[in-house]
């Protein structure tokens, strides 16, 4: 038995015990099984559900990283943040928080980086940007990202009834097939053949959901959160943070989009970005960008 199937037969034996629970509740009790900072205030204001991290001999059942759709994969990372994709059954609070999905996902990913950046504390201090995007947007993050949005598409659309379900049927297809999805219905992208014909458009998608998690990111929930992520709370001086700015964004908005385009199997791209994210009245910047 592989590690994956490993991890869906523990997924299923969660939903055969709880046959009541919504997908929407059984992937916030998987939760529990993630990592620690997975189950912060901050998770629950997101995600709507309070879910306690479970210690003892499950104790990070989840906390694996496994080839899922050909990809190397944080599945604790997929779980996270597809808890925070599935929609809750009928009216609820969570319903007005359906916005931080991109948040705990890879906008998160991405502007933790730039935060994390930005502060300039100890361990960061001599980092580059391009390092800390590395460290935390790894390719593995930004799959497990992609599978979150996928799969959480599939439940909310009714095509897969449980998480079991809907992760094998995920397994089944091409990773590059679910980041061509994920470019047309999340980022807007227009595709033909191997180009993207729209990639200054993609670019200002995701630009404004990085630029709404770093003007957030001074609430004091959101960073504890990053500071489980240190080995001392006192390593985020929250003095240091600084408001977003376009350079920053941009390198981490194509930082993405590169491996969008590499592992969608498109050809390369080059455009002028928009100024600021969402005014293209604003105009463009008044330079190229590359990206492949």
């Amino acid at each position: 038995m592989s590690e994956l199937e490993a991890l869906l037969q523990f997924i299923s034996k969660i939903e055969a015990e709880h046959p009541d629970k919504s997908a929407y509740e059984i992937a916030n009790k998987l939760r529990g099984y993630t990592r620690k900072h997975y189950t912060t205030r901050l998770w629950s204001m997101a995600t709507g559900y309070h879910q306690d991290y479970i210690p003892g001999e499950l104790e990070g059942k989840l906390d694996r990283e496994v080839i899922l759709s050909g990809k190397l994969t944080d599945f604790c990372h997929f779980i996270a943040s597809l808890s925070d994709q599935i929609n809750q059954p009928g009216a609820s609070w969570s319903d007005l928080t359906s916005w931080s999905a991109d948040h705990t996902s890879w906008a998160g990913d991405i502007g933790s980086a730039i935060v994390a950046y930005q502060a300039k504390q100890n361990d960061m201090s001599n980092q580059t940007l391009a390092e800390a995007l590395e460290r935390f947007a790894k390719d593995s993050d930004y799959t497990a990202d992609i599978a979150a949005w996928v799969v959480g598409a599939m439940i909310n659309s009714g095509s897969s009834p449980t998480i079991f379900q809907a992760i094998d049927k995920y397994n089944a297809i091409s990773y590059a097939q679910h980041v061509r999805t994920f470019i047309q219905k999340r980022l807007r992208g227009i595709i033909a053949g191997k180009q993207l014909q729209n990639p200054a458009d993609v670019e200002d998608e995701i630009a404004k959901a990085v630029f709404t998690f770093i003007s957030l990111s001074n609430a004091p929930d959101l960073v504890k959160s990053f500071k489980s992520q240190w080995q001392s709370p006192s390593q985020l001086d929250l003095k240091a943070l600084v408001k977003p700015n376009r350079v920053d964004v941009l390198q981490g908005s194509l930082h993405f989009l590169s491996h969008l385009i590499k592992n969608a199997g498109l050809d390369g791209v080059k455009f002028k970005p928009c100024r600021m994210p969402g005014t293209p009245w604003l105009g463009t910047l008044n330079y190229e960008v590359t990206v492949n």
